[in-house]
């Protein structure tokens, strides 16, 4: 990394670059106004960095700066260095500031999401969290996409607690604890409501439907749904045909 040096302000802020500077989410308003005037009544106390000419951590330093009309101070990444080895950077230095834990997992579970990204492992090493809390955020991502967001963003999101009743957290463990309770229960009240005896129509397709669902050990709803309508089908059309 190169020394430090300075901006102008009448230069006015460096481009960001928003996959990078975005592995770690922004400042709330909040969060913000301290930031800029804490750097109004004491100046910049760490540089912005820079890699190949854009802004890759400091995006709220930066921002603080321009709404005060002050020269910006940064450092220069080499730009011989990989967009691996900046990911691994930008996660480094943001592990060791006021992210919060779930703000953390959060930020490696959308790390994790994008291709090529490495093994869980890998990833939760990086942030400075558990694998299990990767595999946690992750099934939140897949069955609660719209949750992901607000959790980067440092806020809470609405589940249904243990106890039945309408509550908020922003603990990763509850709110996969949570999203599971009701895929158990939507899961339990399909069965109830779905039988494969009475689905399928004909004996053949009944012994071929256990037969299948025995040796391939299938146990969730809508994929012996699914092959109960398969089963339906196949034999259907073989007692039709023999029919004619």
């Amino acid at each position: 990394m190169t020394d430090i040096k300075v901006r102008l302000s009448k230069d006015g802020p460096f481009e960001v670059n928003d996959e990078l500077a975005g592995l770690v989410p922004m400042a709330d308003e909040v969060e913000q106004a301290v930031l800029t005037q804490d750097i109004a009544d004491n100046g910049q106390q760490d540089p912005i960095v820079l890699w190949q000419g854009k802004v890759v951590d400091g995006r709220c330093r930066q921002k603080a700066l321009t709404m005060i009309e002050s020269h910006i101070m940064y450092r220069e990444l080499a730009d011989t260095l990989t967009e691996a080895e900046v990911r691994t950077y930008v996660k480094s230095v943001n592990t060791r500031r006021n992210l919060t834990h779930t703000q953390k997992v959060m930020s490696a579970v959308r790390d994790s999401l994008r291709p090529g990204s490495g093994s869980n492992i890998k990833i939760a090493k990086a942030w400075g969290i558990s694998e299990g809390l990767i595999k946690n955020g992750k099934f939140i991502a897949k069955h609660r996409p719209e949750f992901i967001q607000p959790l980067f963003d440092g806020g809470s999101v609405n589940i249904t607690g243990a106890n039945g009743f309408d509550t908020t957290s922003n603990k990763v463990s509850t709110i996969y604890a949570s999203i599971k309770r009701e895929l158990e229960h939507a899961e339990r009240d399909e069965s109830h409501a779905w039988s494969d005896e009475a689905a399928i129509k004909t004996q053949e397709g009944k012994e071929w439907y256990y037969e299948f669902v025995k040796i391939n050990k299938i146990s969730d709803i809508p994929t012996k749904m699914a092959l109960a309508e398969l089963a339906n089908y196949k034999f259907y059309i073989k007692v039709y045909n023999a029919k004619k």
